[in-house]
Formats: structure tokens, sequence, C-alpha cells
């Protein structure tokens, strides 16, 4: 059986969406100062987060 390497901060869900929120929200303040480099900097670490942590999350066996 292969362990997981989840800290046992991130399991909740509420967590894991926070982590994918902020920097999508903060991809939207950049893009919106007209930054689009770092605006689509931050809107893929936030997609790659909801990819990760939201969408192919499996809770670790106990």
């Amino acid at each position: 059986m292969a362990q997981s390497n989840t800290p046992n901060w991130m399991r909740p869900l509420w967590v894991r969406v926070l982590l994918c929120v902020l920097p999508a929200a903060w991809a939207g303040v950049e893009l919106y100062n007209g930054n689009q480099f770092w605006g689509l900097m931050f809107a893929a670490v936030a997609a790659y987060g909801l990819w990760t942590q939201v969408i192919q999350y499996r809770p670790p066996e106990e």
C-alpha cells in the first residue's frame, strides 16, 4: 500500500479550496492592474491547485 504525502492540514476540503481561490483572486488583481505576466502565472498556479487538490484528490486510507 502506498503512503500518502498529503499533510494532515491539507485534508479538509475548505483548506484545499482556499489554496486555489487565493491565487485566483490575486491573478484577478494582477490582471486588473495590467500585469498580464503575473496574472497568468497566478492563474496557472490556481489551475494547477484546482486540478491536483480538488479534482484529482483522493483521501488517504486510514
